[in-house]
């Protein structure tokens, strides 16, 4: 712990910052103070990762949902893995800047959990949790903007929580076991 503590000490204590800014600017981002070009930075990154993860998305699922079956036709499941990883520390390291760590662990957590309550299908719950995140984001913005003594990171997570919370009030409906009927003729 001593060397965590540090190391943020180290951090918002620099000469590129004063008065421990940039220790509040990680933990919770400065989204309405992001300059156009680092917008535009983000963007880039954000495509570039995107293209990335679009090839290995199918092994990727394959080896997430069983590591041992995916290895046995060759699926490269250790590369894909430590890929995954890179690319999304990639984009962490972006979104920070901008988020902050704290509104990012939020908005990785609440939106895909509240599309595996919805749906049991991968693909369906990865694009319902990225729609879910761009709607609780702008959702949490707007009402930030109409409230200006609220934070947007609190109006964000709240706008998440709300939707997570709501998913409860969803019933799943539950799959029947699927049986076979035999019909009997007569000859």
């Amino acid at each position: 712990m001593a060397g965590h503590s540090y190391g943020i000490t180290l951090y918002t204590t620099s000469r590129s910052t004063t008065n421990g800014t940039a220790g509040v600017s990680v933990l919770f981002g400065s989204i309405f103070g992001i300059s156009s070009s680092c917008a535009a930075v983000a963007a880039l990154v954000a495509a570039g990762v995107s293209l990335l993860v679009v090839p290995i998305a199918p092994p990727l699922l394959f080896a997430t949902l069983d590591e041992a079956v995916a290895a046995a036709p060759g699926v490269p499941v250790r590369l894909l893995g430590y890929g995954f990883l890179a690319l999304a520390g990639i984009s962490a390291a972006e979104a920070t800047q901008s988020v902050g760590s704290l509104l990012l662990l939020g908005l990785l957590a609440a939106p895909s959990g509240a599309a595996i309550r919805v749906t049991d299908r991968p693909y369906r719950a990865l694009a319902l949790s990225a729609g879910l995140a761009v709607l609780e984001m702008w959702a949490g913005l707007f009402a930030s903007y109409a409230v200006p003594k609220m934070p947007p990171s609190f109006a964000i997570m709240a706008a998440a929580t709300a939707v997570y919370a709501a998913t409860f009030l969803i019933r799943r409906p539950v799959p029947r076991p699927r049986t076979r009927t035999a019909v009997l003729t007569s000859t």
